[in-house]
């Protein structure tokens, strides 16, 4: 392809963003042959580049379905960069603006945030920007929190002076962050309530003409209640995000996690809309609530999207009609026969038995007529077998370990931890799969609602072996327990919780070994050298 300018390795395609901390791309990776996003720090002090540097380390470890990836970083010139997923999908703040969202969309992409956060916060790191336009819906249904803890601190003295981007960003700012005071991952809680409250409603909590105006309210004023502006919003829903919008931290949820517990308990609550659907996963809901904003027929729905609205429907086979283009033959010679023979014997009813009358004209030649067709031969009747009873449908739980992505009997149900699934009685084929790590199938036998079906795959986490400053990587191999993983460096391979050996061998026979141990969930990366 040809462009205009690299950064690093990425060519260019377009300018796709600007921040207070750079520029955003879509460029394409030439060797993995993939879209990614690159986007560009323009800090010119080295302490503001340091931390840019430290934040995309942190950022970079976090490995979550509901955060975005960070798969590089470097130096272009003067200008350091990373690069990230390429998210389709639309940013948050639009798919509010077009309030359609149901209340239990709402819920689904609020939960999806809460796993992204609680993930990080496990690992220690605060996103302290949470607000619509840093979350996106991708099509899949999947929720994905974006700019984690990169331009946050590059943008942290210039925010509160810059009244294009403060009016937009600091009504979701927690009042800890306004004065000042130390931040911890209550104050994410309370900017993931701001975002809810605006879901639920349709407006900020906090709003105002002027930044003044708004620091002032997050500061000394409490909300409108939810009910107020919304009707249909539960109680319970309303007592969680007021809660998550205290001014005291200390009178928040202790953690995300807590206040997930209680959104799940409303969704729960929530009654069905219309002709009761099977839901097992939030993404499958919020992919179902995207194809209902965009008015697609089922006919038009992506295939994932069609499996939410109908999983798993079984579509009827029609039975065989006769060919119509077959000449009725011997069956249209016996009607006429029969015709004939009726239509004398009602000549001879009304003329008596003793007329010496003929018949008329019109039967006798329809007679003559089918009297010349040659008898058929007596037909061998075909066997056939007693129609076999379709096997009745019942409900199973099916519980996936780790969450991976599931195929029963060639349906996919995308990616699943838990679900019901109505499966005939009988023998089914279920698929078990996680890109780039492993793929099993089994057969399983279902026999009665409310069986339980496991799959399990062995935990695994992420592992990284990359060159140490000035080392070589032309040539050098990695193994991991004997196996070839590729060429120097490797990156974000899939591997087996537990303890492996490490080797790389390098063209001149110099090698590095560790005893690697490798957590379930984690990221590891490893900086070598030759020994």
């Amino acid at each position: 392809m040809t462009t205009a300018k690299r950064i690093g390795k990425y060519e260019i395609a377009e300018q796709i963003g600007v921040g207070g901390f750079g520029i955003v791309y879509k460029a394409w990776d030439p060797f993995i042959q993939r879209w990614v996003a690159v986007k560009s720090c323009n800090a010119t002090d080295s302490e503001a580049t340091q931390r840019f540097f430290r934040e995309a380390q942190l950022a970079g470890a976090l490995q979550h379905p509901n955060i975005t990836l960070i798969f590089d970083f470097g130096m272009d010139g003067k200008t350091p960069y990373f690069v990230q997923e390429f998210l389709s999908g639309t940013d948050l703040d639009k798919v509010i603006e077009t309030r359609k969202l149901t209340l239990e969309g709402v819920l689904a992409i609020l939960l999806q945030v809460c796993a992204g956060l609680d993930f990080a916060h496990s690992r220690g790191i605060v996103h302290r920007d949470i607000k619509p336009a840093n979350v996106r819906v991708l099509e899949d249904g999947t929720v994905k929190i974006m700019d984690f803890g990169i331009a946050k601190s590059l943008e942290a003295e210039s925010r509160l002076t810059q009244t294009g981007v403060a009016l937009g960003t600091a009504g979701y700012l927690a009042p800890e962050q306004l004065s000042g005071k130390p931040l911890d991952p209550r104050t994410d809680l309370f900017s993931l309530g701001v975002m809810a409250y605006e879901m639920v409603t349709g407006v900020r909590p906090f709003t105002g003409p002027n930044l003044s105006n708004v620091i002032y309210q997050i500061l000394n004023q409490e909300p409108v209640a939810l009910r107020r502006l919304n009707a249909a919003c539960p109680e319970r829903l309303e007592r969680a995000i007021l809660k998550a919008l205290a001014k005291d931290p200390a009178d928040r949820y202790a953690d995300v996690r807590e206040f997930a517990a209680d959104l799940k308990d409303v969704l729960a609550a929530l009654p069905r809309r219309g002709t009761p659907r099977r839901r097992e996963t939030t993404t499958a809901m919020v992919r179902e609530e995207l194809a209902r904003i965009a008015h697609l027929p089922p006919d038009q729905l992506t295939a994932a999207t069609q499996l939410a609205v109908q999983p798993l429907d079984r579509i009827a086979t029609d039975s065989l009609d006769r060919d119509p283009s077959r000449p009725p033959h011997r069956a249209a010679a016996a009607v006429a026969v029969c015709l004939a023979v009726a239509g004398a014997g009602a000549w001879w009813f009304l003329a008596g038995p003793g007329s010496t009358a003929r018949p008329p004209h019109t039967l006798a030649r329809v007679a003559r007529r089918a009297a010349a067709i040659p008898p058929a031969a007596t037909p061998v009747p075909t066997a056939v077998p007693s129609p076999v009873p379709t096997p009745a449908e019942v409900e199973v739980d099916l519980f996936v370990d780790p969450p991976a992505e599931v195929v029963i009997d060639g349906k996919a149900l995308g990616k699943v931890q838990s679900a019901k699934v109505r499966l005939a009685i009988g023998r089914h084929t279920l698929t078990q799969r996680i890109p780039g790590y492993r793929e099993q199938t089994r057969d399983v036998e279902v026999t009665a609602a409310g069986q339980r079906i496991a799959l399990h795959l062995p935990s695994f986490g992420i592992l990284s072996v990359v060159n140490d400053f000035n080392v070589p990587v032309q040539g050098a191999k990695v193994f991991l327990d004997g196996r070839n993983l590729g060429a120097l460096p490797v990156r974000d391979r899939k591997v087996e919780a537990g303890a492996h050996e490490l080797k790389v061998v390098w063209p001149d026979g110099s090698e590095y070994r560790e005893a690697a141990r490798i957590a379930a969930a984690s990221a590891v990366t490893r900086v070598v050298r030759p020994q």
